[in-house]
């Protein structure tokens, strides 16, 4: 078991910690968060999280302390930026680990740690500049110190101590999403000690975590209330209540049913062995929730992901802190096949999946190279790797070789537990390639980091910086810059950009015509990316048009 530990730990740090730094920064989120921690270090504030100098009052500030802490640790590049991400991906993990470990065996432990890594969604935002893993992980470390406690029958130190874990981890989660740290554990909880028969509980347990909370996030709740004193208002109002219930454009809206797709395919490739995993429960389903944490997970899960089904505004992000509950849950299936040693329709579903790998994998490589010797066309495509992107291209049909190969070699295995081993190392090769081998078609739409860099010294430092509202973080990030002006709307900077302070730096065409008329031996530069706000734009020679980004100076 020592050994396979230290190989889990091994494929940890290979999938979610080497590649980190392989792949620029997506917009809009990446960038943002990157910015906002690089800002707290240049200006040595602590207490207000800010973009380009104007206040950021969506989240609270823990994300992004522990993302200038990997800045100030790491250096401004994009490892650092993703690191804590991914740290909480596997801090996540051996929560998980430790609380399966204790209450269902080293065996469940083994396969609810591997389930939970090795999901595309926890992998995919865990490897991803986002504070979603962040507030995973304090979530589930919480969840898991309140059922160390809760199976403490009597009251004594250990009961005490895990209580204090419980509330320092939400104080922590409050402290990086908001009021959700408080929401995803009451219903959590409270349907579990009802469906427990010990209701009662609800009046008793809570007063321990309450005052680990408050010590935990009342210095920084207090400061930032000092320091401006809307915070508060603003926060609980627009980036909770109004986001929760109001269909705004803003606010990311959508059907009630989004998340079922979301969590569905956010668990691949485990959900090609869903059938396998039911059937472990198949005899033992009754007395599988006879059991305190079944009972726990399955709340954990269900009732969390019917209040994110509920809010008006998602995000395929949002429902991460379901996944351990899922990863608990699917174990448990597992195990229990695992324990029988039947493999049923096990090598049919293989089989299948590896026919689907095969044909869509030769579909691809025939297209790619009918689009690159020109005897395949399409408007507006030129195939998904263009000619110049053969390592990135090569690279990607080797992962998906890699990932049939290792399904042939699961079909050839006599024994199921390799079966399934093979079978989960089959898509790492893929998780970890992907980030070398990202297409330029996709980087030109979600990375301008190229195009960026490619102009920098357009930007000098004496040069005014005008920039519509999705280029502003990436621009402020790359030209380490903050005090850019913004063209026509500010979106999500609306309510730092109000403040009386910082209106000046919304230009409309207007005021950004009168500036170039008006400019004292200053010169002036636009990065926009909208073809309508280029169409309207005074004319200027030095106009340099790239992929749909348009620098435009004005001397």
């Amino acid at each position: 078991m020592r050994r396979i530990y230290l190989l889990i730990i091994g494929l940890f740090i290979i999938l979610y910690i080497v590649p980190l730094g392989l792949r620029p920064l997506f917009t809009p989120d990446e960038p943002r968060y990157a910015e906002i921690a690089r800002e707290l270090i240049v200006h040595n504030d602590w207490v207000v999280p800010k973009i380009n100098n104007l206040r950021y009052f969506e989240k609270p500030i823990m994300g992004h302390w522990l993302n200038a802490a990997s800045l100030e640790l790491f250096g401004e590049n994009n490892f650092a930026v993703r690191f804590a991400s991914a740290l909480a991906a596997g801090l996540a993990a051996l929560a998980l680990f430790t609380l399966l470990r204790k209450f269902a065996g080293e065996s469940m432990a083994l396969w609810g740690t591997v389930i939970f890594l090795s999901s595309i969604l926890v992998y995919g935002i865990g490897t991803f500049a986002v504070l979603d893993s962040p507030t995973s992980f304090f979530l589930t470390a919480a969840l898991a110190g309140f059922f160390f406690a809760y199976m403490e029958k009597q009251w004594n130190a250990r009961k005490v101590i895990a209580l204090l874990l419980f509330g320092f981890f939400c104080g922590l989660a409050f402290l990086t999403k908001g009021f959700l740290a408080f929401v995803i554990p009451a219903i959590t909880i409270g349907p579990f000690l009802i469906w427990e028969k010990r209701w009662k509980e609800l009046f008793i347990l809570p007063w321990i975590p309450a005052l680990a909370v408050i010590v935990t996030s009342l210095p920084w709740a207090l400061m930032i209330h000092f320091r401006d004193n809307d915070f508060w208002n603003y926060f609980f109002w627009v980036e909770h209540v109004q986001r929760f219930t109001q269909h705004e454009e803003s606010q990311h809206p959508a059907p009630f049913w989004f998340f079922i797709p979301v969590i569905i395919g956010g668990a691949i490739p485990w959900l090609f062995l869903m059938q396998s995993i039911l059937s472990g429960y198949k005899e033992r389903c009754t007395e599988a929730f006879k059991q305190p944490l079944m009972r726990y997970a399955a709340c954990w899960l269900v009732f969390p992901f019917l209040f994110f089904s509920a809010s008006s505004g998602k995000l395929a992000t949002y429902v991460l802190p379901c996944f351990p509950p899922l990863a608990i849950l699917m174990a448990y299936g597992l195990d229990n096949f695992l324990m029988r040693d039947k493999p049923g329709k096990i090598n049919l579903t293989f089989k299948i999946l590896l026919t689907i790998l095969v044909v869509a994998t030769g579909i691809v490589v025939i297209a790619q190279i009918g689009f690159s010797t020109g005897t395949i066309k399409f408007k507006h495509f030129d195939g998904l790797y263009g000619q110049d992107e053969l390592f990135k291209f090569t690279l990607a049909v080797a992962a998906i070789a890699l990932w049939c190969s290792l399904l042939y070699m699961a079909i050839k295995a006599q024994d199921l537990k390799k079966k399934i081993i093979y079978f989960v190392l089959g898509p790492l090769g893929c998780f970890f390639a992907w980030n070398a081998a990202v297409p330029n078609l996709v980087l030109d739409l979600k990375a301008p980091e190229r195009i960026l860099m490619k102009h920098a010294g357009m930007a000098t430092p004496d040069t005014m910086l005008v920039s519509y509202k999705n280029l502003l973080s990436s621009i402020c990030w790359y030209y380490k810059r903050d005090n850019v002006y913004i063209y026509s709307k500010a979106g999500e900077l609306e309510y730092g950009i109000s403040k009386p302070d910082s209106i000046h730096r919304l230009l409309s065409k207007e005021d950004f015509e009168a500036k170039v008329q008006a400019r004292p031996r200053q010169k002036i530069l636009i990065i926009l990316e909208s073809p309508r706000l280029i169409s309207e734009l005074p004319a200027s020679p030095d106009g340099i048009l790239e992929k749909k980004i348009l620098f435009q100076e004005y001397k």
